[in-house]
């Protein structure tokens, strides 16, 4: 009795492993401005938040 496989080929190690080959320096560049976004977003936050405890 012979077994069949499938053999499934592999898309090559590192980052470009979908359809778009994206370089390494964008996606660099858009992790930046996503961390940059986040801290942004939680300074607005925490400035809002010690505005809203010294209103009387």
């Amino acid at each position: 009795m012979s077994s069949l496989q499938t053999r499934t080929e592999r898309p090559p190690e590192g980052l470009a492993r979908g359809i778009v080959v994206a370089p390494k320096w964008a996606v660099a560049a858009l992790g930046a401005a996503v961390v940059l976004g986040a801290i942004i977003y939680l300074v607005v936050r925490v400035r809002r938040a010690r505005k809203n405890l010294r209103a009387p």
